[in-house]
């Protein structure tokens, strides 16, 4: 089933309960007049009625970059079913007259304001989870790609022939500072973040020719730069 498809029959599903309940108010009330309680009745089923279908129509939040969803509705379920066991209480109450009609148009105001205070901060923090985990994620863009390019580099690096012992020694605390470069807010480290990466694919090149027999030059001054790049995004804090 489609999204459009789903929705579709969510609506109809709701029109249908809808029409139940129209139904339901005809055959029971007839041709006599409404009473002042009646209509706080057939006016709390309804507001009963629609509390419950919510669910149905605001269901989850998508997380962009995320496989799954984040559930919004547990606390709004607790916030539903509490809603409804009060207001048929408040109805039973009233009915056998050991309420006041006031008092209880009263309570179920009350109860009706403190579900939407649910409604409100269920999805409030579900929106507030969802914009920390877009902005994590966009934090360590580069840093995902680093880590394991850096890891990957380490091997190489120790296979190293003897005689490249100082680009070896530059390149293993090095490749150990990266595992300390934390996130940082604003893309403030993206820049370097790219050119480390692009430093750590030269370094790599380099070490492979080392191992095809190759000699390439520059190996020394690159880990250096590779060095001085890693020492500066480190200074970098929130």
């Amino acid at each position: 089933m489609t999204k459009e498809q789903s929705s579709l029959f969510r609506f109809l599903l709701f029109l249908a309960g809808a029409g139940i309940l129209v139904l339901a108010f005809f055959i029971t009330t007839g041709d006599r007049e409404l009473t002042r309680i009646d209509a706080f009745v057939w006016i709390s089923i309804g507001l009963m009625y629609l509390v419950f279908f919510l669910p149905f129509f605001f269901s989850s939040f998508n997380i962009g970059n995320f496989s799954g969803k984040i559930p919004t509705l547990p606390m709004v379920w607790i916030g539903i079913i509490i809603y409804l066991a009060a207001s048929v209480f408040i109805i039973l109450l009233l009915t056998v007259r050991i309420i006041s009609l006031n008092t209880a148009i009263l309570i179920q105001a009350i109860l009706f304001f403190l579900f939407l205070l649910d409604v409100y901060f269920a999805y409030f923090a579900s929106s507030h989870v969802r914009s920390v985990a877009v902005e994590e994620a966009i934090k360590q863009q580069y840093l995902n790609q680093l880590k394991p390019k850096a890891q990957v580099l380490l091997l190489l690096v120790n296979k190293l022939p003897s005689q490249y012992e100082k680009a070896r020694n530059v390149l293993n605390q090095t490749l150990e500072d990266i595992k300390f470069i934390y996130p940082v807010n604003n893309g403030a480290g993206d820049d370097l973040e790219k050119r480390i990466i692009g430093s750590i694919n030269n370094i790599q090149e380099m070490c492979s020719g080392l191992q095809s027999g190759a000699n390439p030059a520059g190996i020394d001054s690159e880990a250096e730069n590779l060095r001085m790049l890693v020492k500066e995004r480190k200074l970098l804090r929130n």
